[in-house]
């Protein structure tokens, strides 16, 4: 059964914290899980530092390859059709009995590096959209294997602060079983993708991080 539901409030108010309990939480249950991070600072907040320190038998997946972004390069019902070719299947496969963590930072800092360096604006757009792309390629392959039964349909992703771009599709339309729980800040709430998930009330996650 489907449950897409995402966090969406201010810095400092508990969302990794509240991410960092659910994911224990379905480890401890064992539930197949998969978590995607983009911290870029404060690497101590982190949710994925702090997940691989409490599991660190977890897989750290950091791509930094820029040709393995296909989905921008390819149609939709291309990478459908030979998504077993493309970043991460094989990854996933080779980690079925882990838990895999996918740290997406590089890619954000790489286009801060660039603006920060020569005030450039198009090579920090470039990097943030493969940032984007990656982030929503990663999860179409999840969603696929899902469906496919290559992963098992109880599995949940956890999201903190992962950016979607917006498109003129939904990667949500292929979903099946998988679901997410996500956290992002308002601004980082407009991704097409995100359309799909359940908004959670902050009082309700407040009360329940108390």
């Amino acid at each position: 059964m489907i449950n897409n539901q995402l966090i969406i409030d201010e810095r400092e108010v508990g969302k990794t914290t509240y991410l960092y309990t659910e994911a224990v939480k379905c480890k401890s249950r064992g539930l197949p899980l998969f978590i995607l991070d983009s911290a870029t600072e404060h690497v101590e907040k982190s949710l994925l530092k702090k997940f691989i320190k409490t599991f660190p038998d977890s897989i750290v997946s950091d791509m930094r390859e820029v040709n393995n972004v296909v989905l921008g390069k390819l149609s939709l019902e291309e990478f459908v059709m030979n998504y077993q070719n493309f970043y991460p299947f094989n990854e996933i496969m080779q980690s079925l009995e882990k838990t895999m963590c996918f740290d997406l930072s590089f890619f954000l800092e790489k286009g801060h590096e660039i603006y920060e360096l020569t005030g450039e604006i198009k090579g920090y757009r470039y990097y943030r959209n493969l940032y984007n792309l990656l982030a929503q390629q990663i999860i179409l392959v999840l969603i696929l294997m899902e469906k496919e039964k290559i992963i098992n349909k109880d599995c949940i992703v956890i999201l903190d602060e992962i950016e979607f771009p917006k498109t003129d599709y939904n990667i949500a339309d292929f979903q099946n079983n998988i679901s997410f729980l996500g956290a992002v800040h308002p601004e980082n709430a407009f991704g097409t993708f995100y359309q799909s998930f359940d908004k959670i009330n902050s009082l309700v996650y407040r009360r329940r991080k108390d």
